[in-house]
């Protein structure tokens, strides 16, 4: 409510006051304390009441208690967190180096062994074309290099999927 020019030429203090101020600067200066919650402030154009409304609504002038010893906590938690996260990330690049050196290796193994199989498949047709069996050991190497190639195929899938 700042001050309003009369009909006779002078001012007063909002609709109230008397027309006693010849200027509107004379007014303003003999209500100081009124007119500056009054004026726009300078974040904007609204009023300090305007202001000090939206303060009371959302509650800004509220200060939260942050208790020190939680900062300290807090922090301790951290430095370890972030320390066995640093140790887990340098074992977890172990891992995958030894992964990727272990599906090379596998990767040959399996080669080799796909390998025996035609192999064998020869012997038997050849045994077979002659009539004879094949030693039982023959047969039996041969169980357990299908056993190894499945058993290979799996650990690939599994590397695979770590790295």
């Amino acid at each position: 409510m700042p001050c309003t020019k009369c009909k006779d030429g002078k001012y007063k203090w909002g609709k109230t006051g008397e027309c006693k101020y010849d200027t509107k600067e004379a007014c303003e200066k003999a209500n100081p304390k009124h007119y500056n919650k009054m004026r726009p402030t300078p974040l904007g154009k609204k009023t300090y009441e305007e202001y000090e409304k939206e303060l009371k609504e959302f509650n800004l002038s509220k200060v939260e208690k942050i208790e020190l010893a939680s900062i300290k906590d807090f922090d301790k938690l951290a430095k370890e967190s972030l320390k066995t996260v640093k140790a887990t990330d340098k074992l977890v690049d172990n891992i995958k180096s030894q992964a990727k050196k272990a599906l090379t290796e596998l990767n040959k193994t399996g080669t080799l062994l796909v390998k025996v199989y035609p192999v064998y498949q020869d012997l038997e047709g050849q045994a077979k074309d002659l009539g004879v069996d094949l030693p039982k050991e023959l047969s039996q190497e041969m169980n357990i290099i299908r056993s190894y190639i499945k058993s290979v195929d799996e650990d690939i899938k599994i590397l695979k999927a770590i790295i």
